[in-house]
């Protein structure tokens, strides 16, 4: 527990720096519960995928999310999803966050926050429930051809999903504005877990035989907006079809999203 507890410290330290850059900015900006502040966003998508793994076993899936964020900064939202029973009883997900977001120049900007991830249903051994830490950095080329926007990330978990150990992500993405307002993303990242309850030492269900597992995934993405709802057709795909079976392979994924 206490390692834990020093695990979350820095998360902790980003959440107190963002509320006392929210007291000072009040001072400053008026409406703190300014409509402009929130916002919600609405999706069907015909597979819910993360980090390249289908969560509802190929199934579609129905997603909503609430925010709000101040312009100091700081920001905090919730977001659901239908998931399927194998990765929670109660079929849903749950996802908690909160952190500060702001520029360190012209067209770099850089985001701190934490994430609680949430599976109702009923006590489960071992926990499904999971915390991850997240930094990551954006640079925006606004003056280029085809405006290029590239950011890289790093998540960490104490504890990961099933409580599984230490778990960190890496990723990388590349986005870019297309003639007549289509966009064009691009994604990889790298997932390693230690392994701990579920795939750790004595269960035999790490990769080949070991502790934990790691893998590589990358997703490929079109979008264009149509009244007021975005589209997006992406492609995903996984190093490690063999290990996870049929929710890691190659898939095509849809999507329509409204914001409001």
């Amino acid at each position: 527990m206490r390692k834990r507890w020093l695990m979350t410290l820095p998360a902790l330290l980003v959440l107190v720096s963002s509320s006392f850059a929210l007291r000072e900015s009040m001072a400053e900006e008026a409406g703190l519960l300014a409509a402009k502040n929130f916002s919600g966003t609405a999706t069907i998508t015909s597979d819910y995928v993360f980090r390249g793994l289908s969560q509802t076993g190929e199934d579609p899936a129905v997603q909503a999310s609430f925010d709000y964020k101040h312009p100091s900064g700081v920001f905090l939202g919730a977001w659901a999803s239908n998931v399927d029973e194998t990765i929670s009883a109660g079929n849903v997900e749950v996802d908690l966050y909160a952190g500060y977001r702001n520029q360190l120049f012209e067209n770099l900007s850089y985001e701190l926050s934490i994430i609680y991830y949430w599976y109702p249903g009923g006590g489960h051994d071992p926990g499904w429930d999971y915390v991850e830490l997240h930094g990551g950095l954006n640079y925006a080329f606004a003056n280029l051809p085809l405006e290029p926007n590239i950011g890289v990330g790093f998540n960490y978990s104490p504890d990961f999903y099933g409580e599984d150990g230490n778990a960190y992500y890496y990723s990388g993405t590349l986005r870019l504005t297309l003639p007549y307002s289509f966009g064009l993303g691009f994604e990889l990242g790298y997932q390693n877990v230690e392994g701990g309850k579920t795939t750790g030492p004595g269960t035999g269900r790490g990769l080949d035989g070991g502790d934990g597992y790691d893998y590589l995934f990358w997703k490929i993405g079109l979008s264009k907006e149509v009244l007021g709802f975005n589209l997006d057709v992406s492609y995903y795909d996984t190093n490690e079809e063999e290990y996870f079976g049929q929710i890691g392979g190659s898939r095509f994924v849809f999507s329509i999203s409204r914001s409001f």
